[in-house]
């Protein structure tokens, strides 16, 4: 249907129309605070399942190569991507979420798609961390290698990108995996300033909580604040900022399309 193939069929009200916008800044600020406890409540339950995959990954450490240890941790975590997407997803566009109902629910409900993406991320990342390192150590070998190297890290960043919106279109809409692909990709160019944000706000909050590493309390503080909110704020930051796109380019349109065919028919 139209440019994003959409097949709309998870639907909500969202905020009403009728509503008046607030700044966006205050507005993230406004329902960060108002959802503060419920984000860290989030963020302790999906907690749960990465130290599973960490202690599951540490156990394997001496029978495995530590490349694999690194694909077996994503891909154990990987459907409870879910849950953590849906709630925040909520929260984000001003509904309210059961967060323990809505989580599993949402994990049930897409557990298989989420696992997907995450072998197909691994494979890709794959291929393009050798190609990187190839092409790189043949920059003095002529200008097609840098020109190589430049279009793989393009390509790299696009699919990061990308991978904002594919938690988001999988617990929104009734899609397969390819045409959530597909859409995803072209949100990752049409909506570049906000992607650029989102990488450059979540690669300094990484940053700030590695540099902790150098002091013992600093790093306690860091190990605190993983537990109880970085996944849960990160996931909403992503949600909060790339709802508003999706909803203006696929779910308004539909919702539109919807309302012309009634009024035909009336």
């Amino acid at each position: 249907m139209g440019l994003f193939h959409i097949d709309y069929n998870k639907p909500g009200p969202g905020v009403r129309k009728d509503e008046p916008k607030k700044n966006a800044f205050l507005r993230f600020f406004a329902i960060f605070f108002r959802k503060f406890t419920q984000l860290i409540e989030l963020n302790l339950l999906f907690s749960v399942f990465v130290v599973i995959a960490l202690a599951i990954t540490y156990l394997l450490r001496n029978l495995i190569p530590d490349y694999l240890l690194v694909i077996i941790s994503i891909l154990l975590i990987s459907p409870f991507l879910a849950g953590l997407t849906f709630v925040t997803r909520n929260y984000a566009r001003e509904e309210h979420a059961f967060l323990m109902g809505d989580f599993f629910d949402a994990i049930k409900q897409n557990w298989k798609m989420f696992l997907a993406n995450g072998v197909v991320c691994i494979l890709l990342y794959l291929v393009l961390s050798v190609s990187i390192r190839f092409y790189y150590h043949k920059l003095m070998d002529g200008t097609l290698y840098a020109v190589a190297l430049c279009l793989c890290i393009a390509i790299a960043f696009l699919l990061i990108f990308a991978q904002y919106y594919v938690p988001l279109m999988a617990v929104t809409f009734d899609l397969n995996l390819l045409q959530i692909y597909k859409n995803a990709l072209i949100f990752s160019i049409i909506g570049l300033w906000r992607n650029i944000l989102i990488t450059v706000l979540l690669a300094a909050l990484t940053l700030i909580l590695y540099l902790s590493q150098i002091m013992a309390l600093s790093l306690m503080i860091g190990i605190v604040f993983v537990l109880t909110l970085f996944f849960s704020f990160g996931m909403f930051l992503i949600n909060f900022t790339i709802y508003p796109l999706v909803d203006k380019t696929m779910i308004q349109p539909y919702q539109n399309s919807l309302r012309g065919e009634s009024d035909k028919k009336e």
